[in-house]
């Protein structure tokens, strides 16, 4: 078994630091037979490895407002979902999928830096991914890698960095019209099953799923472990909604009235907003280092 190790300087992101070591804790994400596994140990083992998410929370936490969405959809969330209290927000876990810079149009910063939240950045693009590993995002695991399903190891990224490269074979055909007609060129990225990711990090749970990935949506959940709860997944619209509906309704998702632009945006991303009514909270305090092992007899 090996630890895939991510390591970052100024002119490269080295993706195949791949070390023999701490064999008893990871399997590969992918292996060369295209078998998926997971985390060999359970997630309060895992959670020690991650303290940026599953340290508990300082007494001395003060918050910073500031919204960051593109279409104010933090704000939206902040006012209608979460009803603005504190106390039903502090501190969540957030996944954010398209993360770019970490900062510009960030889903999921506010509430990391005015809640305490923690949470997991996805950004495929290397020289996003680069701007990404050096953002303050200090309650995040940052992960410069796409997503695929467990029989490849690698994706075709199309376009620069910014705000639009996606995977050319999933691309959004009306996006790609649109934002790449004239573009050709594409580079080789890694890629794994966003749940074997998630899983190896200790997540079982996530209060916040923002995913934005260019047409791409339905191919990442469909690598998802649905055994991890979810309670709100926000998916950018494209030509596969309908699909992805279909696919969270057979999960016990609904579609909930979710309208943002509505708040004066007017260069506006419209969303689908799905929400997991059976969604269960776990209460932070008893799953944060150092309680986690305090608790192991719970699980």
């Amino acid at each position: 078994m090996m630890l895939i190790i991510w390591s970052f300087d100024k002119s490269n992101i080295n993706y195949a630091s791949v070390l023999q070591k701490n064999s008893k804790i990871f399997s590969d994400i992918t292996q060369s037979n295209g078998q998926q596994t997971t985390a060999s140990l359970t997630p309060n083992c895992l959670r020690y490895l991650y303290p940026q998410i599953w340290t508990c929370q300082s007494p001395n936490f003060e918050g910073k407002s500031g919204y960051y969405s593109q279409s104010r959809e933090d704000e939206a969330f902040h006012k209608w979902i979460f009803n603005n209290t504190k106390e039903n927000q502090n501190p969540g876990i957030f996944v954010e999928l398209g993360a770019a810079n970490g900062i510009t149009f960030s889903n999921t910063l506010f509430f990391e830096r005015m809640f305490d939240w923690r949470g997991v950045l996805f950004e495929a693009h290397p020289e996003n991914a680069k701007l990404l590993l050096r953002a303050d995002r200090e309650k995040t695991v940052k992960l410069p890698v796409a997503i695929c399903s467990g029989l490849q190891t690698h994706i075709r990224l199309l376009g620069g960095p910014g705000f639009v490269a996606g995977n050319i074979d999933t691309m959004d055909a009306d996006f790609k019209e649109a934002w790449h007609k004239n573009d050709s060129k594409t580079i080789d990225v890694p890629c794994g099953p966003i749940g074997s990711y998630l899983t190896a990090i200790g997540i079982t749970h996530i209060d916040l799923f923002s995913l934005d990935v260019e047409g791409g949506e339905l191919s990442v959940l469909l690598t998802m472990n649905w055994n991890i709860q979810v309670h709100y997944l926000l998916i950018e619209n494209n030509s596969n909604t309908p699909n992805i509906i279909i696919l969270l309704k057979s999960h016990g998702f609904r579609v909930q009235d979710f309208q943002p632009c509505s708040l004066g945006v007017t260069d506006c991303t419209n969303n689908t907003l799905f929400v997991n009514e059976d969604y269960q909270r776990p209460n932070f305090s008893t799953i944060c280092i150092p309680n986690i092992f305090l608790n192991s007899s719970q699980d």
